[in-house]
């Protein structure tokens, strides 16, 4: 990887170039330019290798110059790219290999294009791109004088940039420049980037949010898209985007929801209205904020980190709502039942004095004796009728009533509060730290 830090770099065809022009501009005679203007009418527009049997080898640099982040699936590069490589057959007629340098260059005019081979590259994964025109077209070749050729062009190309979010936000969108020539197969014409020119880097970006980590200038690691072995190569920037931006955008909001749900607890158990509408807005938003955010991030983003905070704070708004349907539940159950002792105290007290009435009428029929053994009688069937009763009652409910009716729904509202608080804390704490302290690895 090269880093950020090479911004003091020069590009090294431009300053060979930029030294030839400021050293002797006038260095071709015009009756040696004249004899370069009759060799170029000549048409040489087949590949070198026609011509010389061996693979043609195409060296290329670039010298970025602008780079813009225009949101979070896609960035603008604008840069300078040369192609350097040899055609013998366009060495001058009148040079030789010792008198003759770099400063001895011609520039090839335009009309001359279609008589020398030039380097068929281009950006494979390209979303858009141009080549500038301002003011006239971008494209140069210069000569030399062993029948080295240097095509320069000034291109912008929009790429899409993937996203390397194992533990977002912390993480990195990798944008490759894929260089590849089609036409020929890699034993023919083969792609290297230059050892002595190498690509440079100088830029940043100019938005405040991202910022250049780093760059690396390789071959091809997923150069499967090709359906001939041709040659590729790739320029890799990573980027690094604003922490404190995501947070703002993306956790924030997630925060504040989670939050309005904890606010529901305070909310008296018998406002079932209000409790309801609470709970079930900060549900619509924590599913609002998470759809919203998909459109933010690329469509491949897998289920990482991110998916992970909205579903845990999804979890707590759901238990926010799962607290009170439990609780309101059991305060319904505990009045219902007490409803039921209360008619059932009723009851028996109204079968007693039913009883007593009875005894009393028939103290005229019988005697002293008798009547003492009926009212014990009479009295032991009502009693045992009484308790079967009851216990028929408690029989029905004998599952889960009696622990029920012991639940104190003022003390689960209570310790539920402080658990929801501390434990959404605790979660808070481990996401960031395991967040902050994790270096992400750009594949």
């Amino acid at each position: 990887m090269v880093s950020i830090g090479t911004r003091n770099m020069i590009s090294g065809i431009l300053c060979i170039i930029i030294t030839a022009l400021s050293r002797d501009v006038h260095s071709l005679t015009p009756a040696q330019r004249d004899v370069i203007e009759t060799m170029l009418q000549t048409d040489n527009s087949n590949p070198p290798f026609y011509h010389t049997g061996n693979q043609t080898e195409i060296r290329l640099s670039i010298y970025m110059t602008e780079m813009r982040f225009l949101d979070r699936t896609e960035a603008d590069f604008t840069f300078y790219y040369y192609q350097v490589w040899d055609d013998p057959r366009l060495k001058y007629p009148f040079a030789n290999d010792t008198a003759w340098g770099i400063k001895h260059y011609h520039v090839v005019r335009r009309k001359y294009f279609d008589n020398i081979w030039l380097a068929e590259s281009y950006i494979e994964n390209e979303l858009r791109s141009r080549v500038h025109d301002s003011t006239m077209s971008n494209r140069f070749v210069w000569l030399l004088s062993n029948g080295t050729l240097v095509y320069s062009m000034r291109i912008t190309a929009g790429l899409a940039c993937d996203l390397q979010g194992v533990l977002f936000p912390n993480a990195l969108f990798v944008c490759r420049l894929k260089f590849r020539i089609h036409s020929y197969t890699e034993d023919k014409v083969s792609l290297v980037w230059d050892t002595n020119l190498r690509p440079t880097v100088p830029v940043d970006f100019d938005n405040e949010e991202v910022s250049l980590d780093a760059w690396e200038a390789t071959q091809c690691t997923q150069d499967n898209s090709a359906v001939i072995d041709s040659s590729c190569l790739e320029l890799k920037v990573n980027i690094k985007v604003s922490f404190a931006s995501n947070v703002v955008r993306i956790f924030m909001p997630s925060i504040f929801i989670v939050v309005v749900g904890w606010l529901s607890f305070w909310i008296e158990r018998s406002e079932v209205s209000a409790r309801i509408k609470l709970g079930t807005l900060s549900m619509l938003a924590m599913i609002t904020e998470q759809v919203g955010t998909k459109f933010f991030l690329p469509v491949n983003f897998k289920v990482r980190s991110f998916e992970v905070w909205y579903i845990m704070s999804l979890v707590f708004v759901v238990a926010a709502m799962f607290e009170y349907t439990f609780v309101h539940a059991v305060d319904v159950f505990q009045t219902k039942m007490k409803r039921k002792e209360e008619q059932m105290k009723l009851r028996r007290k109204g079968s007693n004095v039913t009883m007593e009435t009875n005894v009393d009428s028939r103290t005229s029929s019988t005697n002293n004796l008798e009547m003492n053994a009926i009212d014990l009688v009479d009295t032991a069937n009502g009693k045992t009728s009484n308790m079967n009763e009851n216990v028929d009652v408690i029989n029905d409910f004998s599952f889960g009533v009696r622990f029920i009716m012991k639940i104190s729904t003022g003390r689960v509202e209570k310790y539920f509060r402080i658990m929801y608080a501390v434990a959404y804390i605790v979660v808070q704490i481990l996401f960031w730290t395991i967040c902050l302290n994790y270096e992400e690895l750009s594949k």
